[in-house]
């Protein structure tokens, strides 16, 4: 699985050289990437995510296509796989935001850098711990192995796409690299999950529309907590 991950992680990587070989060390980083809000095709994307994954919850319809789908995903699973399970799921959903601060290391140019950079990581992750925690042991939905009540939403989603929003904006002004890298790492690690019995489809989705709005929202608070408390800002008082 640490082969698995290795040839990802170069994914991640990948567009360094193609979408940064041309700039140098201090250059600002333009157009910046916007938040979802700013973009009326990915807010509604995200919104249905939620929204679908949430109606698994609320409607019986859509619980009998979460119990559909788990079912020939582990048909598939036990005729082409043995049952076997897959566990770097375990450790691509980190990956992501690992690559905001590794990127940063490697001089790759972002909209932020060092302090402000590592806050809004930092922040990203504890605001998807919040949600995740509350919501977990509030609505108390039954894993599909039946290990837990601790389904809805799944944490590896949510910290994986919460990783990719955020590398989006950081890096997306950069290179398409990056972002599409990301995402796609995130999108592995929800698969993972329904293919490893552990969370229905409702789930995954729920979980990566709410790792984007924890990413969303961590930087737009970051923002706004810059520009009122800058040194520039209390130098015009």
């Amino acid at each position: 699985m640490r082969f698995h991950g290795a040839i990802l992680s170069v994914l991640l990587v990948m567009g360094a050289r193609t979408g940064c070989s041309s700039q140098v060390a201090d250059t600002v980083v333009s157009p910046y990437a916007r938040p979802l809000w700013e973009h009326p095709l990915t807010a509604v994307a995200t919104t249905g995510m939620l929204v679908a994954g949430s109606s698994t919850l609320l409607f019986d319809a859509a619980s009998r296509q979460n119990h559909l789908v788990r079912e020939r995903v582990q048909i598939w699973r036990r005729d082409n796989c043995g049952f076997a399970s897959i566990g770097m799921d375990d450790y691509l959903q980190y990956l992501p935001v690992v690559a905001v601060e590794g990127l940063d290391l490697m001089g790759v140019p972002s909209r932020h850098t060092g302090w402000p950079l590592l806050h809004r990581t930092g922040f990203t992750m504890f605001t998807s711990f919040v949600v995740l925690t509350a919501l977990k042991y509030s609505v108390g939905e039954m894993r599909p192995d039946h290990s837990a009540t601790n389904s809805f939403p799944s944490g590896h989603t949510t910290f994986a796409f919460a990783g990719a929003e955020l590398m989006r904006l950081e890096y997306g002004g950069t290179s398409s690299w990056f972002p599409a890298a990301g995402f796609t790492v995130a999108g592995v690690t929800g698969l993972m999950r329904v293919y490893n019995d552990r969370h229905w489809l409702g789930d995954v989705l729920a979980g990566a529309a709410l790792g984007i709005l924890s990413a969303d929202f961590s930087c737009w608070l970051n923002d706004k907590l810059e520009a009122r408390f800058s040194p520039q800002k209390r130098r015009d008082r």
